[in-house]
């Protein structure tokens, strides 16, 4: 559930959902390049428009006991416009609960959750998208795909970053996020490699400047051309937690009658619920 910078910089959701980037050798190395031209090439080069993946959620508390959630997801996109279906498949306990988030070009996302067990569809809006996403230290906000508009950016110095033990040259953009979105977070770091232009690492601050989280793209694999997030994890700074995102299955640009338009509705939750 997923790619992976921020709302402000670069889409989470695709870290948890597997969108996918591709890589020019060398393209990122021009000096020239603003930090607004870093965010938008990094999305243009991502290349799946249509998907389904099958990932596992483990979510550690501060004694390092974890839970294990896995979860079926879909990504359709059309005209420039996002749709995520996520869907708990096991344990039991959440088996049936669903979530879906549409891209709202230049507003906050539209997002609902089916609980299955009362049978409530909610829309989640306002501040209610700073909690807990099923209790994952993802919050709803985090699932969002952003816009290069939702934020004021500007290119940092380069910086070395370790990741599992590799050393990656990286681009660092400071993203401020828009006062009229209220969010959570009043600026974010994104780490790109300047390699591949895949988004390695965000922090993220809350309003008294605090680092507050830290999430950290652990694997990629190149699947047919298109490098895609398998590992993925989400850190809680201020509690001691993390969550962890793996892909087990992944089918990547699906012909779209694949991911029929009514699968992404919220009455499609409620009838399949």
């Amino acid at each position: 559930m997923y790619s992976v910078p921020s709302r402000f910089s670069l889409p989470l959701f695709a870290a948890l959902v597997a969108l996918a980037w591709t890589g020019l050798p060398g393209f990122a190395q021009a000096a020239e390049l603003s930090a607004e031209d870093i965010i938008r090439k990094s999305a243009e080069l991502r290349t799946v428009s249509n998907s389904k993946q099958v990932l596992v959620m483990e979510i550690f508390d501060k004694m390092g006991r974890s839970r294990v959630r896995k979860i079926a997801s879909k990504i359709k996109e059309e005209g420039g416009v996002a749709k995520s279906h996520v869907e708990f498949i096991e344990p039991e306990d959440v088996n049936g609960v669903q979530f879906l988030s549409i891209q709202n070009p230049g507003g906050e996302d539209r997002q609902w959750l089916y609980m299955p067990a009362s049978g409530m569809l909610n829309q989640i809006s306002g501040s209610s998208r700073r909690g807990s996403f099923m209790g994952s230290d993802f919050s709803f906000e985090d699932l969002s795909v952003g816009q290069v508009e939702d934020g004021a950016h500007s290119l940092l110095p380069d910086a070395t970053l370790t990741v599992e033990g590799a050393s990656l040259t990286v681009h660092v953009v400071e993203s401020l996020p828009k006062a009229e979105l209220k969010s959570a977070y009043t600026r974010i770091l994104t780490y790109i490699d300047k390699g591949n232009l895949m988004p390695r690492q965000v922090e993220f601050f809350d309003r008294k400047g605090n680092k507050v989280k830290r999430m950290q793209i652990l694997e990629i694999k190149d699947r047919d051309g298109v490098l895609v997030p398998m590992r993925t994890r989400m850190e809680n700074l201020k509690r001691g937690t993390r969550t962890e995102v793996r892909i087990e299955e992944v089918q990547i640009n699906l012909p779209a009658d694949q991911l029929p338009d009514y699968l992404f509705t919220p009455e499609s939750l409620q009838s399949e619920g």
